[in-house]
């Protein structure tokens, strides 16, 4: 198997992801990387910009890589970034967000042995940065072999520039079907909170004794509680996961005191969002208190849906809207 074939192979069956897929996912997330300014060393700056310093360490010669949230490699690279990557897989945007988090932090431990950070990718990486590249240049390149044949047949002149503006129109109509799709593609909740959980539960595990409060909130907001339309009710399938955030939280350094903020998408009236945010938020912090976590260490914020992370237009949009999220206070 090639030097990152099993990577592909993990990131097919952690998320459904196709072959042809996730090697498009993996080679666009190479080519981010390589088209940063300062290259390798320049995209890790791009976290340490976005307050995650201690993260990239562990990246860049630890020996237990951190997990990264959706939400933080979005504040590192942008939503932009991640979403030409996603059309250009055929991927939901949640999706895509979601492997690239998951495969990020091992990537960065292969390309920095013994933490050292390449000037430019290693030879044994570069084929599957250019395996897109490749792809679309071969389209390219078997585009204008056509042309030059049709040229050659002897057609009449007149006739290009009524075939140019024909393939301009089939391209863009291609294309924006192709995003279309892409946008409108069937979202999956319990597969995207079935995924969440496992790197959650996965972060939780991996925290060394003496862990910092802020290694700890990163851990905890890979997980989503999906509560049911209009429920505070916690579901019975996230209780098993928030026994382990209570174990967790009672080993946090002494004096961490932690914010549980519930959010909503845009769906209903926004007072009334903001009530079931801070019912949901309480929830939270009542199962916790009854694992044993000390009731001054939680306290609750309920934020409506005043703090979008996505755009409410779609089901994936509004799925990500609707958390819980930590914070230190």
């Amino acid at each position: 198997m090639g030097t990152l074939d099993t990577v592909l192979a993990d990131v097919g069956t952690q998320f459904g992801i196709s072959g042809s897929k996730s090697t498009s996912l993996l080679s666009g997330l190479l080519s981010m990387i390589t088209e940063t300014p300062g290259g390798i060393a320049g995209f890790l700056d791009r976290f340490r910009q976005a307050g995650l310093s201690e993260v990239v360490s562990s990246w860049v010669g630890g020996n237990t890589p951190r997990p990264i949230s959706n939400t933080a490699l979005e504040a590192a690279v942008g939503r932009d970034g991640i979403d030409r990557i996603a059309s250009n897989a055929g991927l939901s945007f949640a999706t895509a967000a979601s492997a690239l988090s998951y495969v990020l932090p091992g990537l960065i431990q292969r390309l920095t042995p013994g933490g050292v950070v390449p000037n430019r990718l290693p030879n044994d990486i570069l084929p599957y940065a250019s395996s897109a590249t490749a792809a679309v240049a071969a389209g390219t390149r078997e585009a204008a072999l056509a042309v030059e044949r049709r040229v050659k047949s002897g057609a009449p002149a007149w006739l290009w520039p009524l075939l140019a503006v024909l393939a301009l129109f089939l391209l863009g109509y291609w294309f924006w079907g192709s995003r279309r799709s892409v946008n409108n593609a069937a979202f999956n909740v319990a597969d995207q909170v079935r995924a969440a959980t496992q790197r959650a539960t996965a972060a939780l595990g991996a925290l060394q004794p003496g862990f910092s409060a802020q290694e700890l909130v990163t851990a905890l907001n890979l997980n989503v509680i999906n509560f049911a339309s209009g429920s505070a009710q916690i579901p019975t399938d996230s209780t098993g996961y928030l026994d382990r955030v209570g174990a967790a939280i009672k080993a946090a350094p002494a004096g961490t005191v932690l914010e549980i903020g519930g959010h909503t998408d845009n769906s209903g009236d926004p007072a009334s969002n903001v009530t079931l945010s801070q019912q949901r938020a309480d929830a939270v912090r009542a199962y916790l208190i009854q694992q044993g976590v000390d009731a001054n260490a939680l306290v609750t914020k309920g934020y409506g849906d005043s703090k979008p992370v996505a755009s409410n237009e779609t089901d994936e949009g509004k799925f990500r809207n609707r958390r819980i999220e930590f914070s230190l206070r």
